[in-house]
């Protein structure tokens, strides 16, 4: 699968004439995704990761810019050109158990923009893509204190439960 088969970019407009684009990950992103990272709070940094992170750790960038489309993707959502170079506001990725048909979801969008519907809409991306790529069920490990991921999740139609051996995390899950 080349990246990017069956998808055509969407456009979103923010408002203060500020617009974006999601579009998958691109090997170059490198540099603009270091800066996403460096625009989140440390509050964001710790619902995201789990653990208190000062940087992105090499291999986790690695990990990102070289996908094997088989088994996973990554979208993100850029500004447009004329505002701020095209800068990734955001990013929502899965990988999946090819074994068990699903995939595990992860998601960052920047704290200035992350009341304005983009992490629902790169959501929405990642589901209708792994839909295409017959996958069958998504999950996600959310910390129970992140509400508005807990929030999204049961608005895109995810069943959140406790974890017994693991307190501090919920699990959603969303049969595709």
């Amino acid at each position: 699968m080349s990246k990017g088969q069956n998808f055509s970019e969407h456009f979103y407009a923010i408002g203060d004439g500020f617009s974006y684009i999601i579009r998958p990950i691109h090997s170059d992103d490198r540099e603009k995704l270091i800066e996403l990272f460096n625009q989140l709070s440390p509050e964001s940094r710790y619902l995201r990761f789990a653990h208190a992170i000062s940087r992105l750790p090499d291999e986790f960038l690695a990990d990102v810019l070289e996908l094997d489309y088989e088994k996973e993707m990554a979208f993100v959502a850029c500004l447009d050109q004329e505002n701020d170079n095209g800068s990734i506001i955001g990013i929502a990725r899965y990988v999946s158990d090819e074994t068990e048909k699903k995939c595990e979801f992860s998601i960052s969008v920047s704290d200035q923009y992350s009341a304005h519907g983009v992490g629902m809409n790169l959501m929405e991306h990642l589901i209708k893509y792994a839909k295409q790529m017959k996958l069958q069920r998504m999950i996600g490990y959310i910390l129970s204190t992140n509400t508005k991921m807990l929030r999204m999740t049961m608005e895109l139609g995810f069943q959140i439960d406790s974890l017994t051996d693991e307190p501090e995390f919920k699990i959603a899950t969303l049969n595709l």
